[in-house]
């Protein structure tokens, strides 16, 4: 166990405190129980992570909503709805291009531009 991290009681998950009994670590609550501790010391050595490779990324296709792009005239984009402001308002949908990136909003009701 490293020093900086805390060390909870089994039986209350209160913090323990650490002291010496008996030229033992051992963590001590105040509920009665006792844990030993065995804490590294310098001639000990952390054990080795396993290192990960760059790996693959792979590309997740989905399909969009079907909406022609007015700037690039795509046929698919990801739909937003930002829900309405007031009760007397219709929601507020937001369609981003899947190509280009290209927002347009769509807010009919009262009130919505």
């Amino acid at each position: 166990m490293n020093k900086d991290k805390n060390i909870f009681c089994n039986r209350c998950g209160k913090i323990l405190e650490i002291k010496n009994i008996e030229n033992n670590q051992s963590g001590i609550c105040s509920c009665g129980f006792i844990k030993k501790i065995k804490l590294l010391t310098t001639s000990e050595k952390m054990p080795k992570k396993e290192e990960v490779g760059e790996g693959v990324a792979v590309e997740i296709k989905t399909h969009g909503f079907p909406n022609k792009c007015k700037k690039c005239g795509y046929g698919e984009c990801n739909v937003s709805d930002l829900g309405a402001s007031y009760s007397d308002e219709s929601d507020v949908y937001l369609y981003r291009c899947k190509k280009c990136g290209y927002v347009e909003r769509q807010a009919d009701g009262s009130g919505n531009k």
